[in-house]
């Protein structure tokens, strides 16, 4: 078995032997030739490539250390074979469920065998195709995510709090920043007090664009560059389904991408070109909470502190800010030629100071 680049932080990697009884329980017969190799990527479980009789499978092991995890990544191995199901049923590109197993019996982890999917691993080759391609795969990205958001509900639902109930996004919102901080807190992860609050201040300034959203559904909350596998400007699949929550539409990654871009291509493909200045604030948000979760998930795995982690935070933190002290100038104000401005603030944010100047230019 290749044993390289083990991580051993909360992956729960197992010696061959307890792979081959994993295999048998999972297939109902001892394996002949089998290899198993350890698949890269991931901060939480252990993936194996399984290769036998000429057949590739996926076997993918839930964490056993949990005290190095962020809460909301806690318990969740199960709702992800619950996933796997669902997209069989709607015949979306991602892995089939072979067989999971919660008992903790032959591994002290619930596990999971998938099959696996052909493909190059887009983050890798992104930078090496044309911007022809690249277009084409944003677009799919962005109908693919737009059929698992076509499955609705009526509550928010996060899988690593599945009794919890919320009543509106902003609960919602409110309630992963407060897992977050409160999992930086117990650690004692650099974040000062200040930062804190000023995410706290922000999340409540802005309640009402929270709460204006227009479509609850299921959203693939990490369908990131590197889980999505592509063969000749074709998407052949998207893996990695434990990060899929009942929540506002805008919370699937690609809409809110930690380099602060958000691709038209994918909005097509999404059917949604226009975004209003709620949507805009929503998805800032959302960025800030990504980035949050990425400092302390580093953090807790001891991974080290980046620079440009905590850069991009503050980044999030000034747009945030800068956005509320201007719109709130501008709805607070008598002066009959606010309505002008009032329209800009559904542009980019990178130009809404430039906007403000003007507006106040005008007197």
């Amino acid at each position: 078995m290749n044993n390289n680049n083990k991580n051993n932080s909360v992956k729960n990697y197992q010696t061959f032997e307890n792979i081959k009884r994993m295999y048998k329980k999972a297939f109902g017969e001892e394996p002949c030739n089998m290899q198993a190799t350890i698949l890269n990527g991931g901060l939480k479980n252990a993936v194996y490539l399984i290769l036998e009789k000429n057949r590739k499978f996926v076997l993918k092991i839930a964490p056993k250390e949990k005290s190095k995890m962020i809460t909301a990544d806690k318990n969740i191995i199960w709702w992800e074979a619950n996933m796997l199901k669902k997209m069989e049923e709607i015949d979306f590109p991602a892995p089939r469920l072979i067989y999971y197993d919660e008992s903790c019996t032959v591994c002290e982890s619930p596990y999971i065998f998938m099959t696996f999917i052909d493909g190059k691993n887009y983050l890798e080759i992104k930078n090496t195709i044309s911007v022809d391609s690249k277009s084409k795969i944003e677009y799919q990205l962005g109908i693919l995510s737009r059929k698992i958001c076509s499955i609705t509900n009526d509550s928010f639902f996060l899988p690593s709090s599945p009794e919890k109930k919320f009543y509106s996004n902003y609960e919602f919102v409110s309630y992963l920043f407060h897992l977050l901080i409160e999992d930086a807190s117990k650690a004692n992860i650099e974040l000062s007090n200040d930062t804190y609050k000023t995410i706290s201040d922000i999340i409540d300034e802005n309640e009402k664009s929270l709460n204006n959203i227009l479509n609850l559904c299921l959203c693939h909350t990490d369908i990131w560059d590197g889980n999505i596998l592509v063969e000749d400007s074709k998407i052949t699949g998207i893996v990695d389904f434990s990060d899929l929550y009942f929540c506002d539409e805008l919370m699937t990654f690609y809409f809110h991408t930690i380099d602060g871009k958000i691709s038209n291509n994918f909005l097509a493909g999404f059917q949604k070109i226009n975004l209003n200045r709620d949507e805009k604030i929503r998805i800032e948000i959302y960025r800030m909470y990504v980035i949050l979760k990425m400092i302390v998930d580093c953090g807790l795995k001891q991974y080290g502190k980046f620079s440009w982690m905590y850069e991009n935070l503050d980044n999030r933190i000034k747009i945030l800010k800068k956005a509320q002290k201007l719109y709130s100038i501008v709805t607070n104000s008598t002066n009959n030629k606010t309505s002008k401005f009032y329209k800009s603030l559904s542009c980019d944010f990178k130009v809404l100071e430039e906007k403000y100047l003007e507006y106040i230019k005008m007197d």
